[in-house]
């Protein structure tokens, strides 16, 4: 029996929509609610205006119906769900659908209806379209890739006899670390960002790292390291700014690394070794140091377990031109020779915009060994692999496959 104080006049309301509060209360992903609770066009149009639009406002209505016919296409050419391969005609399209609160609408329906759950899925989409298209870093993009790759370009060199490229090579006489591959990543289309937002329930549009990135891949593994650690000590990459917690080290076993350069540098000072016996040791040294036990990755489920690399997230300092200035010094140019014209652009301008604006924008850096680098395409690491787990966990999400009813 439920006791309530007797200071109350009314029974409160004590329907709670259930799988909302665990938003705020559980850290639960707005993607995997089974359903709104959505009844009237004037919900609707609150709910639409919380979020960062007003229907009522033309431009903004452009926007929202070009994010919807962006849903569609992506459900049934990117996502290409099996089981629900072609939004029902009457979901489709603008003319179909005639108000676009009305999904919202449909969107808190019976549940597991065709309409409930298409409804659901266009709407997840449209939330991840719309976060990628705003996001802030876009301004960034292009100077971040001038700025981190012009860095590297510089100390790489490609050998004029036999084509191969490397790390360092004829900088203060260094003979240079030797890539066998050599990869600068670029952004993602749009659908594969989009997957990559889908496919666990942690992922937004701010912790997507690589859509700038470098891959190394050396003949070895001790290689692999020395590459790491020439990108930090010529500061191609800057230490201080390399992300906390994004670091990760699945190729070498430091501890077993360390052992065994101390048993040879003790070995050394013993006696002086003959160039093939120093070889061998280092042959050994290869062959022990590698990570012993695979492991799942704590930042992606669906990495395999036998990804072998050394992978770290960095943040750069970009800086951009603000136009804001440069329209300041333009107008300044025109009215300062005209009367009065230093005092409108006081009034203009009471505090004179910054010549640059500056952010952080984050990229990835992956290296690795030729032997995992090898596995990564071919063997049980391969890639292909790995985005179709990642596909098949987008798909489960935006049609609600491991959803809860009772939540």
């Amino acid at each position: 029996m439920l006791y309530l104080p007797l200071a109350m006049t009314a029974i409160p309301n004590l329907q709670f929509p259930w799988a909302t509060l665990r938003v705020p209360l559980e850290g639960m992903s707005c993607l995997d609610i089974p359903r709104l609770s959505i009844r009237t066009m004037e919900e609707a149009t609150a709910f639409i205006q919380a979020y960062g639009f007003d229907p009522n406002q033309k431009g903004d209505l452009i926007l929202l119906w070009k994010f919807f016919d962006d849903a569609v296409d992506f459900l049934e050419k990117s996502l290409n769900d099996p089981d629900y391969p072609k939004v029902p005609d009457h979901l489709r399209s603008r003319e179909s659908i005639q108000d676009i609160r009305r999904l919202l609408i449909l969107a808190s329906g019976e549940l597991g209806t065709l309409e409930q759950t298409f409804s659901c899925a266009i709407l997840r989409i449209m939330h991840g379209l719309i976060h990628l298209s705003f996001d802030p870093r876009h301004k960034f993009f292009h100077q971040m890739q001038i700025q981190v790759l012009s860095r590297l370009d510089r100390y790489l060199h490609v050998d004029a006899e036999s084509g191969a490229t490397y790390l360092g090579k004829g900088i203060e006489g260094e003979e240079g670390i030797k890539l066998l591959f050599f990869k600068k990543k670029e952004r993602k289309d749009r659908s594969r960002e989009m997957i990559k937002l889908l496919h666990k329930a942690d992922s937004v549009v701010e912790e997507i790292y690589d859509r700038v990135g470098i891959r190394l891949v050396t003949e070895t593994k001790l290689d692999a390291l020395q590459a790491v650690n020439f990108l930090i000590e010529k500061n191609i990459v800057s230490m201080p700014n390399i992300r906390p917690a994004r670091s990760r080290n699945r190729l070498i076993d430091i501890k077993r690394l360390k052992f065994e350069i101390d048993r040879i540098a003790t070995h050394l000072k013993k006696q002086a070794e003959t160039q093939p016996y120093v070889k061998k040791m280092f042959n050994r040294l290869e062959s022990r140091i590698g990570t012993r036990q695979p492991g799942r990755s704590i930042f992606n489920p669906h990495s395999s377990e036998h990804y072998r690399a050394i992978q770290f997230t960095c943040r750069e300092l970009v800086r951009v031109q603000n136009p804001l200035h440069q329209a300041y010094t333009a107008i300044q140019s025109h009215i300062e020779s005209i009367p009065e014209g230093s005092h409108l652009i006081q009034e203009l301008f009471p505090v004179p915009p910054a010549t640059h604006e500056f952010g952080f924008f984050p990229y990835e850096v992956q290296v690795m060994d030729v032997k995992a680098y090898a596995d990564s395409i071919f063997g049980k690491s391969n890639h292909d692999e790995y985005r179709k787990k990642q596909l098949d966990a987008a798909r489960k999400r935006v049609f609600g496959r491991e959803l809860n009813p009772q939540d």
